[in-house]
């Protein structure tokens, strides 16, 4: 385990600057500049509201608000109140956002006034940095000259939801000190420097979001906040990273799969990108990916690894040779006061080269969940009983010079015919031949003996077959990995998140044969 000392909070790191640079611009949105100076103004007014209501430390406040200053500055005063922020997304269905606020127990909300009708239109008691402070009950008498609380390392930063076996989302809490110890890491790691500028990318709801602000915030960086298009409109994003100057982009892999089939508009000396840092999916480095990363020159890909319940736990930066990647590039090692092991069932740890279970420990361990399952990964460590430790559920070894590889979800990992397969396996092959756009493979049936592995495809033109693609993967894969049937497709379903629905795609009719 590395050691590196970490601030308090990411508050202190934003203040920190916000007294050092006050004019310097620390977010861009819809052509509006906010300096430093006006976005801590802003976030202290939101904060003295929120307190004044009585959201304050043990409290959870949703957060609603558009991709913007406004929701840069919600954040920013919601840490600063000592309550919880819950980042809600409006583009989830409606039952969703309210069975979220109910489990985390939110006690009012933060946001755009037209969008709060989603969560049920609470009652309005205050306005403050541009957005409006609602609450379940607004007979409920506030606190006149409420002050906001000190916020301490130990406290409760945000509550993100992660998708459960049970159909359910589950809530996970993250303290301010994984979240500053995550910060401290990311500033020391990356390759822009200061005053970099980061394109705020993934959605308010998912955590990436505090590691887009606050890894730029720390380093007196600009975040420019994407519309909508721009993050799903690959054209309209290379030009708005030229435009804006962006130098990093955090973005799941999907996204920069679909960037890479423009690969061919980048123009090398018209884009400043030092860095895209991905996590959440299997990287596979194949040809489209590897062209991109071409053109784009001095541009780096990171490969990050971890889970909600512990946020970034490991990285890995790709050399600088693009034709050194291989197809599935490893996670790389642990983050800064974190460790990642490779165990038995029992919890012991396993030699390199063995596969088994990832566990967690550190400072990257969040707090757990709001409402704990029976089988709750979160456990003390049977080395050390008073370290926390997380079970990920995930399989992976260590590779010689101790990189991690990942290998997929423990439960993924089933025997057809005899033989153990990990579907991503066959999907890396698929996804690295020219006629690809993207795939995923399934195990189709419950019976061991009759089980096969069914590939879904998004080919590159209304030419590809599957028997071609078959005959390719014959010459890459042993037998068993090689799907029994190939499906064709226009596109793959997605989850909320932007992965592939792999339970969905079992009803997609073949677009042709």
């Amino acid at each position: 385990m590395v050691e590196q000392r970490a601030a308090g909070t990411v508050l202190a790191l934003f203040d920190a600057q916000a007294a050092a640079e006050p004019q310097r611009v620390a977010v861009r949105a819809a052509g509006r500049s906010t300096t430093y100076d006006e976005l801590r103004a802003h976030s202290l007014d939101i904060a003295e509201a929120l307190a004044a209501q009585g959201l304050g430390p043990g409290a959870a406040v949703g957060l609603l608000a558009p991709r913007s200053e406004r929701l840069v500055a919600g954040i920013l005063g919601i840490f600063r109140s000592g309550a919880a922020c819950v980042p809600l997304d409006a583009g989830y269905p409606v039952d969703r956002l309210r069975y979220m606020c109910d489990a985390a127990g939110v006690g009012g909300w933060l946001g755009d006034a037209g969008l709060l009708r989603r969560v049920g239109d609470p009652p309005v008691v205050a306005e403050a940095g541009g957005l409006v402070v609602a609450r379940h009950d607004a007979r409920q008498p506030g606190r006149p000259g409420g002050r906001p609380a000190r916020v301490e390392a130990g406290s409760l930063a945000y509550i993100v939801f992660t998708s459960g076996s049970t159909g359910r989302p589950k809530g996970v809490m993250y303290e301010h000190r994984n979240l500053a110890n995550l910060i401290a890491w990311q500033i020391a790691d990356s390759r822009c420097g200061r005053g970099a500028v980061t394109g705020q990318f993934c959605p308010a709801s998912f955590d990436i979001i505090f590691q887009e602000l606050f890894s730029t915030f720390g380093a007196g960086g600009t975040v420019v906040c994407l519309t909508e298009g721009e993050r799903l409109d690959p054209e309209l994003l290379l030009d708005v990273v030229a435009r804006e100057r962006i130098n990093r982009l955090f973005m799941p892999f999907v996204a920069i799969q679909a960037l890479a089939r423009y690969a061919g508009d980048v123009t090398p000396q018209r884009h400043p990108l030092l860095e895209i840092i991905t996590a959440g999916e299997q990287v596979q480095c194949g040809e489209h990916i590897r062209a991109l990363f071409e053109r784009l020159g001095r541009c780096r890909l990171v490969n990050q690894w971890g889970t909600t319940e512990t946020h970034v736990t490991t990285s890995h930066t790709l050399p600088e040779r693009v034709a050194d990647w291989p197809l599935l590039p490893s996670v790389g090692t642990a983050i800064a006061n974190s460790a990642v092991t490779v165990r038995d069932e029992q919890g012991r740890v396993l030699p390199d080269g063995e596969t088994g279970e990832l566990w967690v420990t550190g400072a990257c361990v969040g707090r757990g969940y709001l409402d704990p399952p029976a089988d709750s990964g979160f456990v003390p460590d049977p080395l050390a009983p008073h370290v926390p430790a997380y079970r990920t559920g995930d399989l992976g070894r260590v590779r010689p010079g101790r990189d991690l590889e990942f290998l997929g979800r423990m439960d993924a990992q089933v025997k057809v015919r005899g033989f153990r397969v990990e579907p991503g396996e066959a999907e890396a092959a698929l996804n690295a031949l020219p006629d690809v756009v993207e795939s995923v493979v399934v195990v189709m049936g419950d019976d061991p003996a009759t089980r096969y592995l069914q590939a879904y495809v998004v080919p590159a033109s209304a030419r590809v077959r599957g028997p071609q693609l078959l005959a390719a993967l014959r010459r890459t894969l042993p037998h068993y990995l090689v799907p029994s049937r190939i499906v064709l497709a226009e596109r793959l379903p997605r989850t909320l998140s932007g992965k592939v629905d792999r339970r969905a795609v079992a009803t997609l009719e073949e677009a042709r044969r």
